[in-house]
């Protein structure tokens, strides 16, 4: 089965120089304080709220644990229904970046208020947005204004839209920003196949049960223990820290083995990110030949 997203981009502008180049990626707490503006929300806190059942606040960010044990017993704790891919801000005055916004399964739902969010959140940080587009199947994209988006006018891409291609034994994959996977409460400082595999697989098959409805076709006992056969054919895997917040792996693994099992967990990647912080922007990476 297959789960839908929705990717929004706008293009910015500083006003003035920027003194964290990396601030963005440490935007969690601003962003869901701009979240609660948009919906209208004054308190802070859901409990007791009158709006409970018609605000799109706890639906999206809540991470409620599901009902069913199954599920329970599958996914644990949901993650967040939405990924950025923040810029690394330039500190000379008026530079140009893009910043970009998808969202998951049921959260496009509420793509009025993310838009609504993503402009106070960019404001706050001296960013003018100067156009804004929803991203289409093969790479195009629709003018979209902020104010008042509405997803029914939008496209909504599904998973069976990913461009699959790619080499049936060989994979490049590298992080363009810091990616922590812990192994033991520890991040780990070198990634083989399997260290990225296997919280892929437990991502993706979490985003898909949780916002999707549906469970992706996936032999997930098999993946695992087939990751474990790809090798590692070249790596230059470093230590990076963004500001005091942010840090992680950067850096290239060259993979080798039978992969074309899977690319479609790959392409889901480039999509979902991968690792602590992964929807405010840290673990995003890129498929190369």
């Amino acid at each position: 089965m297959e789960f839908d997203y929705l990717t929004i981009r706008v293009t910015l502008r500083s006003a003035a120089p920027i003194p964290d180049p990396y601030a963005l990626f440490a935007g969690r707490a601003r962003f869901d304080a701009a979240f609660r503006t948009a919906c209208g929300c004054s308190s802070g806190d859901c409990r007791g709220c009158r709006k409970t059942g018609t605000c799109p606040y706890p639906a999206n960010f809540a991470q409620s644990i599901s009902c069913d044990p199954d599920a329970v017993r599958r996914h644990q704790k949901p993650p967040l229904p939405f990924v950025f891919s923040f810029p690394v801000l330039d500190n000379r005055r008026d530079p140009e970046s893009t910043c970009s916004l998808t969202l998951f399964g049921s959260a496009t739902q509420s793509v009025g208020p993310f838009c609504a969010a993503l402009a106070l959140f960019l404001d706050e940080h001296g960013l003018t947005v100067l156009h804004s587009e929803a991203l289409a199947q093969g790479g195009e994209a629709v003018p979209l204004r902020l104010e008042g988006a509405d997803a029914a006018a939008l496209p909504i891409l599904s998973s069976g839209d990913l461009a699959l291609p790619l080499a049936a034994d060989r994979v490049t994959v590298r992080f363009l920003t810091p990616v922590k996977v812990l192994q033991e409460g520890r991040p780990l400082r070198q990634l083989d196949f399997s260290h990225l595999v296997r919280p892929l697989l437990r991502r993706a098959s979490a985003v898909a049960s949780y916002y999707g409805g549906c469970e992706l076709p996936f032999d997930y006992p098999w993946l695992s223990g087939q990751s474990l056969q790809v090798r590692t054919d070249a790596a230059d895997w470093r230590f990076a820290e963004w500001g005091k917040r942010v840090s992680g792996m950067v850096g290239s693994a060259t993979f080798r083995g039978e992969l074309e099992p899977f690319h479609l967990l790959l392409r889901l990647g480039e999509v979902l990110h991968l690792g602590k912080n992964a929807p405010y922007g840290q673990g995003q990476f890129r498929l190369e030949p």
